[in-house]
């Protein structure tokens, strides 16, 4: 099992700039063995809606889209983070 840290999730919107070492750990790790936090969940959001506040609503719309793929990818795999967690 793997706990995806945000900044790893969304190096992977960089298509052919991913870095290479991402690009190989995606490529050969199970997909089923990864997860994400409801907290990176959050922290992507909170960058979209800054996005949106400073005016660019179509990068907002782009990361947003981008966002419910990897939402629909990881439905499973989302991790509850509470105080224990904490």
């Amino acid at each position: 099992m793997f706990l995806v840290d945000t900044n790893v999730i969304s190096e992977t919107r960089k298509g052919d700039k991913v870095n290479s070492g991402v690009r190989k750990f995606f490529r050969e790790t199970d997909q089923t063995a990864l997860y994400i936090s409801a907290q990176t969940v959050g922290e992507i959001r909170r960058g979209i809606e800054n996005i949106r506040h400073r005016g660019d609503v179509s990068q907002a719309r782009l990361i947003d889209g981008w966002l419910t793929e990897v939402l629909e990818q990881f439905t499973e795999r989302i991790l509850n983070f509470d105080q224990d967690c904490a």
